[in-house]
């Protein structure tokens, strides 16, 4: 029996709704529908009852989510012990993140892979995504949080979120009183924004976005990290900011939604393809259970 079935059904039973269990699994929704069929062929009885509005777990469905979770935990600690014996011998692994993706789910991965492995090294690396991927490259490092599209074929990549960007705003600024801000209203603005090689993608979508609303944007005081907020504090321009962004408190910056064509920034764990280390394997696994908890 496929455990990947197993933990398909076991997130579905504990959603009870498809997409939002494709969503947690990162995978499609139709492949979820396929993979709990197939469980239910292989077990000739049905675990799912599903309508137009809701879904729910048949008696048999309920008795077998008990023994799923039980088989998934013994075959999650059976793996744990191989790969712990694995890599009993002292390591280290670099491990690369964006600011941006330090409000997410980072902290949590790198302390539970602390409590797990404590005889590994953590070498941290703050750094925005070109630069990872370089490092990567370079051997530098071995894993990285960061954000796509890549320009890139030899890494691996495993999606974790995604939120659209918000305009921040100095406290004060007429637009900051605004439920929602359109990119014409920044015609006369200054805009504050990464240096275009540390993500072009996105970079150049903003540009873009402006373009379209039929100006050239005014940029300045190109920064990185959270020197934006600081800068959009001392009233030096708009800059545009994850809304997890808010976490890092600041009584002089306001958080307005962008009302059209919002970018969306994206957030993912990658390693280069041809790495077969356990260690990098046993730190993928971490990020894969802190993401569907997430």
């Amino acid at each position: 029996m496929n455990t990947e079935w197993l933990r398909c059904f076991v997130v579905l039973a504990k959603t009870l709704n498809f997409r939002r269990a494709a969503e947690q699994l990162h995978m499609a929704q139709p492949s979820l529908s396929r993979a709990i069929a197939q469980l239910e062929t292989e077990l000739g009885v049905q675990l799912v009852k599903r309508t137009t509005r809701q879904v729910q777990l048949t008696t048999a469905g309920q008795v077998f989510l008990t023994e799923a979770q039980a088989i998934l935990l013994r075959t999650e600690q059976a793996i744990r012990a191989v790969r712990q014996t694995a890599i009993q011998a002292s390591g280290r692994l670099g491990v690369g993140f964006t600011e941006m993706a330090l409000q997410t789910i980072v902290p949590k991965v790198l302390s539970v892979f602390r409590d797990r492995f404590p005889q590994i090294e953590l070498d941290i690396f703050e750094a925005c995504t070109e630069n990872q991927v370089e490092a990567l490259q370079l051997a530098k490092i071995d894993v990285g949080f960061l954000h796509p599209p890549l320009r890139t074929s030899f890494l691996t990549v495993l999606p974790i979120d995604r939120e659209p960007l918000m305009f921040a705003l100095p406290v004060g600024h007429p637009l900051s009183l605004q439920e929602a801000i359109a990119w014409s209203e920044l015609a006369n603005e200054t805009l504050i924004l990464h240096q275009r090689q540390d993500g072009p993608v996105l970079y150049d979508y903003i540009i873009h976005c402006c373009e379209r609303a039929g100006f050239t944007p005014k940029i300045a005081h190109r920064a990185t990290g959270q020197t934006f907020i600081g800068l959009v504090t001392a009233q030096l321009g708009i800059s545009l900011l994850a809304p997890s962004m808010q976490q890092v408190k600041n009584p002089g910056v306001v958080f307005v939604a962008i009302a059209d064509d919002a970018p969306t920034l994206e957030y993912a764990f990658v390693w280069r393809r041809e790495d077969a280390s356990p260690i990098v394997e046993a730190f993928r696994q971490v990020v894969e259970e802190v993401a569907v908890e997430w």
